[in-house]
Order: structure tokens, then C-alpha cells, then sequence
């Protein structure tokens, strides 16, 4: 029977039900916009189908046969499974008209090496899981970041924001440690009982060309003399040997093992970074999904808690 009945299309079931449920043929003709001989047509070819009357017409008016009244049951869990069926498949549909398009990404010039595992495996699985999804990715200060963001140049953004916009949205997504560093020939490197004082008065410094929060650091140097926009110059100034500056641990422990950079006072002067997710407060199924799996990632990693 359910072989047999697999071979109709779903408009003779839905005919029958339509009959089933106005109680004739007749009055079925106006909920199916059909012709009677037509909706005949569709109940004689069920029946010639199973073998056998699904209902019966006559004086005492409309009534199922047993086996109408089961293929009636039968017929309305049939349908209610293909209405769920479509619901999926147009949610299907408009899932992945979401997430197409150009997603564009702009991020710090550094980044944790956890970080950038966790971001490009993120990218791996946007490619892999939507194959609609095109990714574009580049470096900017945190200003600059929050500038595209707002003026819709760029969706999502990570890194440090001193001043949060009103008109944005920000995530916590990890925290880097901040010390201060010299190079080995620097006079600070040989100096036995260095002072935090003499840090602040002593010593050329090399601060970051974009604006960083005053409460994070409570050192006040007396001689900027360098200003640094990106990490990689920043580096260069305290490498040249002539000042002193802030560096994110991870960033600079190559260079402290090798014995090239040493650490100043870190217990005294170290303090910590947020480092955030923006984009704009319009919702983005795309920009929710990469933050999310960013943070799942990084929930994975030592000492990236997920918020």
C-alpha cells in the first residue's frame, strides 16, 4: 500500500482531503479550484490505486470506508510533514542568502598567535560551511577601525578601544599583558635598582601613535621623543637602543628569551589590555557568526575565557 501510494503526487492526496473534509466531491471543487471530473479523476485513481472504495456517495449523504478513513489520518500527517519540510527548506534558503556576499574584516597589526588560530580557523569554516561567503581582511589602527565601521567601509573589526563610540556595538574578546621593554644595551637593562620614577624621568619613550586609556597605565613619561603607529616600528625604536616602551608579552617573548629585550619593572608596571569585537548595532547574521565562533575557539585556548 505505501509503495503504491508513493506514486501519486501530493495534489491527489491533498484532493482527497479537500473532499474528505467538505464532505463531497462537489463542494471540494471551490478550496481546490478544480473542475469536478477532475477531482473525480484523482479520487478514481487512488482507489484504482489501493484496490479498494476510500468513500461512499449516495441518498445517505457522504461517508469513508474504513480504509478512507485511514488514508484520511495517514494523508494529514503527510501533509503537516511536507508544510514542516518547506518551512526548513525556505529557512534553508534564507540562511544561506544571509550568509553571502562580501563579509569585510579589519583587525590591530598584532594579534596573539592563539588569536590568529582561532581567527583563521574561523575563516576555514566560514569558507567551508558557506561557500556564498567572501572574506576580505586589513590592518588599521583602532581609530581608523572604528571610523569604517561606523561609515560602513568595514563590518567587523577587532582590537584595543580606548573611548567606545555610542553609535557601536563591542564585544570583550581577549586580554594581552603590557610591559614595558628595552633592549639589552640600553642603560636601563644594566641599571641595579631601577626605579619606576627613573622610568618615567630618565628614559626616552616610544609611545603608540593611537590614543590609549590613561587609567590602564599609571606612568607618566617626561621624554616621548617617538611615536609609533604600528607594533613592528614601535619595536624598531626599542631595539635601536635609544628608548624605551610598551609591548605586548607574547609579542616580545621571543626576543626576551633570545636575551635581545629585557622586561623593566613588569611586576610594578605591567598592566592589561581588552582587546574587542565592533561592528555596527544593525543586526548581521554573518558578523553574530563569525564572533561566535571566534569566542568558541578562543574558549579553547588557555586563558581565553568565552564571555
Amino acid at each position: 500500500m505505501l509503495h503504491t501510494l508513493l506514486k501519486h503526487d501530493i495534489k491527489a492526496l491533498q484532493a482527497f482531503v479537500a473532499i474528505v473534509e467538505c464532505r463531497g466531491i462537489s463542494a471540494a471543487q471551490a478550496r481546490l479550484n478544480m473542475s469536478q471530473s477532475a477531482i473525480s479523476t484523482h479520487l478514481a485513481h487512488l482507489e484504482s490505486s489501493l484496490d479498494t472504495k476510500l468513500c461512499r456517495r449516495g441518498r445517505s449523504g457522504f461517508e469513508l470506508t474504513r480504509t478512507g478513513e485511514q488514508l484520511y489520518q495517514a494523508c494529514l500527517r503527510l501533509l503537516h510533514a511536507t508544510r514542516e519540510f518547506h518551512h526548513e527548506v525556505q529557512g534553508i534558503r534564507r540562511r544561506n542568502e544571509q550568509f553571502s556576499g562580501t563579509l569585510r574584516l579589519c583587525m590591530v597589526d598584532h594579534m596573539p598567535d592563539r588569536f590568529t588560530q582561532a581567527l583563521a580557523e574561523t575563516i576555514r569554516q566560514a569558507y567551508r560551511r558557506h561557500p556564498d561567503l567572501r572574506l576580505t581582511a586589513d590592518v588599521r589602527s583602532p581609530q581608523e577601525m572604528e571610523t569604517a565601521v561606523a561609515s560602513k567601509q568595514t563590518d567587523l573589526g577587532f582590537g584595543y578601544f580606548a573611548q567606545p563610540l555610542k553609535n557601536l556595538r563591542y564585544l570583550p574578546v581577549w586580554e594581552e599583558t603590557q610591559h614595558i621593554y628595552c633592549h639589552r644595551d640600553h642603560p636601563a637593562a644594566g641599571e641595579p635598582t631601577l626605579t619606576v620614577g627613573q622610568l618615567e624621568s630618565d628614559y626616552a619613550w616610544v609611545r603608540r601613535g593611537y590614543l590609549l586609556s590613561p587609567s590602564l597605565s599609571t606612568l607618566s613619561p617626561q621624554q616621548i621623543t617617538a611615536t609609533a603607529y604600528h607594533m613592528e616600528v614601535t619595536l624598531l625604536f626599542i631595539l635601536a637602543g635609544s628608548h624605551i616602551g610598551f609591548l605586548p608579552q607574547d609579542y616580545a617573548a621571543p626576543l626576551v628569551a633570545e636575551g635581545t629585550l629585557k622586561a623593566l619593572l613588569p611586576a610594578q608596571t605591567a598592566y592589561q589590555v581588552a582587546h574587542m569585537a565592533v561592528f555596527r548595532p544593525e543586526p548581521d547574521p554573518r558578523v553574530d557568526w563569525v564572533v561566535q565562533q571566534l569566542l568558541a575557539g578562543l574558549a579553547a585556548e588557555s586563558g581565553f575565557p568565552q564571555t
